[in-house]
């Protein structure tokens, strides 16, 4: 590669959350993903590089095989370089390190096996990372991995003044790492394609590559953007320029890591993309960062001292939010106790069935949000829920534990004892030290499909009750008002009056703070119930 050519990854990153809505999918399949790759095989002579989740492969196999033909063909070209990740889009770092390895494995093996490649990069789910990924990445085939450039500078390295590869490396794995353009990533396509063309000569002669893969929805998808990418011609705009530029040169990663040497080491601090940082943070940290970044932005040098500010990191979504943590530290639960079993029957095909249901139910679209939902989307935590369930049935029908029989310890990290307690029909984690006279909860987890106890008190909430099979119910009493609210797990459960910000469905007890007073449904509660703040910014998305 000549000095005076710049080499451009450019590449796109496809992911659909487990458990969207089919309609959604062949709507993204429809305007973003068939299109994309129509304009490739019309035209070889543009490379890239695509990540398309496990999942979504699947959904394309099945219901758009003549897309899933065009991925192959381009493939087969040597067109295009896949990268491997998660099968199901979790954020791998929180993942139990045999989950990290087995999610790779399993798509990196659906690659190889349907496209005949092997995949030598990986993409990192919302670029979550976290400096002890390198020892289990390293350990699955995993060279080369995408992160933003803001997590080199908040490493201490000038975004603007890097480029190419770096090596870093955790207890001696190593792992070379590409920082993605965020100047690039906010041109890419909403700008003139003359500015991107503008920035990428600007850059010419300091780094020998730039790096930009962003969301694929983004070329299609977004609102607004089939009519520019496409009806309005950027991408065919685009791809001219990018091949009449006599210094520029279109590349994959596993090239350009075959030609260069990486540009020198890195420790990269934990990080994502700047806006996950900001998501992350409780809200009146938010706030303060937002005021912050308003205040320098007044400055002579205001953009370059907004780079050191930084937000919060992904795991803050599990203090930030109750219900997700709680579906954390189940997953986790789960996660030992299926390792624990495989180790006692090793070969078992319903341990593995429930291994793949534990893989779908770490997806992490539900674990989190951004501006598209994430966590505040019903069908997508029942999608979670559901597979947890699955992959609990699937150990209980192994093990097969001796029942009743009840567990006491910390259940959720919160550095309080719970005491769970299994019957033949049931689970009850209940808290063994209640935090205040004026709370208490318990949580019930019907195994085979029964009907949910009904409150003798149902005042508190009016419950539309359907089928629930598979289903878990929760209720939480109140003792200062004698009062009981039950909520569900089912998929079809409504909570009609509670309008509780995350209905209907954490594996473990919730704790809900009622003021005094009239309990929702009552005949004063209008007037005086208020819903505690940190439920305030959300009813109105969550309400059924």
């Amino acid at each position: 590669m000549s000095d005076d050519v710049l080499a451009l990854c450019f590449g796109v990153h496809n992911h659909q959350p487990v458990g969207n809505f089919d309609h959604v999918v062949a709507e993204a399949t429809e305007r973003a993903y068939a299109p994309l790759l129509d304009r490739l095989i019309a035209r070889p002579e543009v490379r890239l590089t695509a990540h398309f989740s496990g999942n979504l492969l699947e959904w394309l196999r099945e219901r758009a095989p003549a897309t899933f033909d065009r991925l192959a063909t381009v493939v087969a070209r040597g067109q295009v370089e896949l990268l491997t990740g998660g099968f199901y889009e979790p954020i791998l770092s929180i993942l139990p390190d045999g989950d990290k390895r087995g999610q790779i494995a399993r798509l990196s093996e659906f690659i190889r096996a349907h496209f005949g490649v092997r995949p030598r990069g990986m993409w990192l789910a919302e670029r979550v990372w976290e400096p002890h990924l390198p020892g289990p990445l390293s350990a699955v085939g995993v060279e080369y991995v995408l992160v933003d450039d803001r997590h080199f500078a908040l490493g201490g390295l000038d975004p603007e003044a890097i480029g190419g590869y770096y090596l870093t490396e955790d207890q001696g794995q190593r792992l070379r790492v590409f920082p993605i353009s965020q100047r690039l990533r906010y041109l890419i396509p909403f700008a003139d394609v003359e500015a991107s063309l503008d920035y990428l000569a600007s850059r010419r002669g300091a780094v020998p590559v730039l790096t930009v893969v962003d969301d694929g929805e983004k070329f299609g998808v977004w609102p607004g953007t089939y009519t520019h990418v496409y009806e309005h011609g950027w991408l065919d705009r685009f791809f001219d320029r990018l091949l009449a530029t006599s210094w520029l040169s279109l590349t994959t990663f596993s090239d350009v890591v075959d030609r260069l040497p990486a540009i020198d080491r890195v420790y990269l601090p934990t990080a994502s993309y700047r806006e996950m940082g900001e998501w992350a943070l409780l809200a009146p940290a938010g706030r303060e960062l937002l005021t912050a970044r308003r205040d320098l932005s007044a400055l002579a040098d205001g953009e370059r001292l907004q780079g050191l500010l930084r937000g919060g990191f992904w795991r803050a979504f599990l203090m930030k939010y109750p219900e997700v943590a709680d579906t954390y530290w189940k997953m986790v639960r789960l996660s030992h106790a299926l390792t624990a079993a495989e180790g006692d029957r090793p070969g078992d095909g319903r341990l593995a069935a429930a291994r793949l249901a534990l893989w779908r139910g770490q997806a992490n679209d539900a674990y989190w949000h951004g501006v598209f939902g994430g966590c505040y989307l019903p069908h997508l935590r029942r999608a979670i829920k559901q597979a947890l369930l699955e992959a609990e049935r699937g150990i209980d029908a192994v093990v097969q534990p001796a029942l009743p029989a009840w567990t006491r310890g910390d259940l959720n990290g919160d550095g309080r004892e719970e005491i769970e307690v299994r019957t033949s029909d049931a689970r009850k984690p209940v808290e063994a030290s209640p935090r205040s006279p004026r709370r208490a909860a318990a949580s019930i987890s019907p195994t085979c499909s029964p009907v949910a106890p009904r409150p003798t008190t149902t005042r508190s909430a009016s419950v539309s009750r359907r089928a629930m099979t598979p289903a878990r119910a929760r209720f939480t009493t109140h003792p200062g008002t004698r009062k009981l609210a039950w909520r569900s797990f089912s998929s079809t459960t409504t909570c009609a009056a509670l309008r509780c910000w995350m209905d209907c469905g954490t594996t473990a007890r919730c704790w809900t703070p009622w003021p005094r007073g009239p309990m929702p449904g009552s005949s004063s509660a209008a007037s005086r119930w208020r819903p505690p703040s940190w439920q305030r910014e959300s009813i109105a998305s969550a309400a059924p």
